[in-house]
């Protein structure tokens, strides 16, 4: 017998509760999100 992974994937992204846009969901959007951040603080502070 065969059983299926009824796991449902969450998105990364996700509806927000109040307003506009997305949020992250998993620790997968947290990441996209967090790797460009630092990188224009780096670039950021290294023009200044």
């Amino acid at each position: 017998m065969i059983v299926e992974n009824d796991d449902k994937r969450r998105g990364w992204f996700g509806p927000k509760r109040i307003g506009y846009g997305v949020r992250p969901q998993t620790w997968q959007g947290w990441l996209l999100v967090l790797i460009p951040t630092v990188i224009i603080l780096i670039v950021a502070a290294m023009v200044h």
